[in-house]
């Protein structure tokens, strides 16, 4: 994009998905960010909602945008290779999702990009359901992952009627997002508020001072995935005369595979937001 922007003041690039709405604004603010335009997720954003009303961005995709300005920076950040053990989740209070309304039936999804790896949801009868009394929800995890990950949880009802006509559904409470490579080394709990969390149903099933919990330890080996994106392999088809020496250099303080690698796969976990 950049490039062929910079070939002719008239050329254009049209930026398109499903809904022209969450992926094309994310990919639209990241080039705010990659040409210098902005340094903080925060103008970037407003620019995208005063050209395109509605988009309606969720905090994973500022938090993903952040991860752009952390990577141009003027002391870039490099993003690590470490895999992390997310130990457990707690949430308090209690949101109020059962009939009732004084707490919930929880459990957890995980998920590495667009995979789900590992699920606390069992049989209804046998899991825990969590009273305004209890003060806090617990749920052990001890699951290790690496790169873009998903943490959803969810309230599991039952619908009224015999143990064998009742049918299980579930209403999601929250969902967070996040990059491994970007926690600092040094971190052991990751903790988000409300205004942090995606996927939030109405504000009165969240008490005050709502926040998710993660207990994370990060391995001290590196271990390096594989995110070779397409455009690694790209061939350069203009005339040599124009090689370089037309199009200066992006405005990046990183070498492309690793800054490339890393939206590669932000942009192919926005439908998970």
């Amino acid at each position: 994009m950049y490039n062929w922007l910079l070939q002719n003041p008239k050329n254009v690039c049209v930026v398109h998905c499903l809904d022209g709405r969450a992926a094309s604004s994310i990919l639209v603010g990241a080039m705010f960010i990659f040409c210098n335009l902005y340094s903080t997720p925060g103008p970037a954003v407003r620019l995208l909602y005063a050209k395109r009303p509605g988009i309606g961005l969720s905090p994973s995709h500022r938090r993903y945008l952040g991860y752009m300005c952390d990577l141009l920076a003027d002391k870039p950040y490099r993003p690590h290779f470490k895999p992390l053990t997310i130990k457990s989740i707690t949430v308090s209070p209690i949101p109020f999702f059962n009939k009732q309304r004084n707490g919930c039936r929880p459990y957890c999804d995980v998920l590495i990009g667009e995979t789900k790896i590992y699920t606390t949801c069992t049989d209804f009868e046998r899991m825990k359901e969590y009273r305004v009394q209890d003060g806090k929800i617990f749920i052990p995890l001890n699951i290790t992952v690496q790169g873009d990950v998903v943490v959803s949880m969810y309230h599991l009802r039952s619908t009224i009627g015999s143990r064998l006509q009742a049918k299980v559904t579930n209403t999601q409470i929250f969902q967070l997002q996040f990059h491994t490579g970007f926690i600092p080394l040094d971190t052991t709990v990751l903790k988000f508020t409300k205004p942090e969390l995606d996927a939030c149903d109405v504000p009165e099933k969240y008490p005050q001072l709502f926040q998710v919990t993660l207990d994370v330890e990060l391995q001290p080996h590196d271990k390096v995935v594989d995110l070779t994106p397409p455009w690694e392999h790209y061939l350069d088809l203009r005339p040599p005369s124009q090689h370089r020496a037309v199009l200066p250099p992006p405005p990046l303080r990183l070498q492309p595979s690793e800054w490339e690698k890393v939206i590669f796969s932000m942009l192919h976990c926005t439908s998970q937001f």
